[in-house]
């Protein structure tokens, strides 16, 4: 037992890491944005998905929609609307446009995680504050 030599997993060193070339670089896979935040603030019941799709026409939006929410404003927004349908608007179009609905479930001190519907279908998501411009609660 003491004898036997000490497991050492082969590593290539003259190989180059293998990055994943995302199309828009902005906006990170859920994955990776996840393990960066250690706030998480998620009630008992944010871990539910929605079970209805959001609702099917686009809402009417003020002028003021445009504009870009500070940090701090768009955490209670988005705290406030946990479990419900809301818009959000990035500030620059992503792989899903730039205005669509959102459900957040868990809200962090860097980002917000929630579902969108595609296709008939709900995706998980997250977001950095810093790629929001805003955020509205309608249903």
């Amino acid at each position: 037992m003491y004898n036997q030599p000490l497991y050492v997993s082969y590593m290539n060193h003259y190989q180059q890491p293998y990055y994943y070339n995302l199309q828009n670089s902005g906006y990170e896979l859920f994955d990776e944005i996840r393990d960066v935040d250690d706030d998480v603030y998620r009630p008992d019941d944010a871990e539910d998905a929605p079970t209805t799709p959001p609702p099917s026409q686009m809402p009417s939006l003020p002028a003021t929609f445009s504009a870009t929410v500070q940090t701090e404003q768009m955490r209670t927004r988005m705290c406030n609307c946990l479990g419900k349908w809301g818009f959000l608007g990035l500030r620059l179009p992503g792989p899903l446009g730039r205005d669509f609905w959102f459900y957040p479930t868990e809200i962090r001190k860097n980002g917000v995680s929630g579902y969108i519907w595609r296709g008939g279908r709900r995706r998980k998501v997250s977001y950095r504050y810093s790629q929001i411009r805003n955020f509205m609660c309608f249903a």
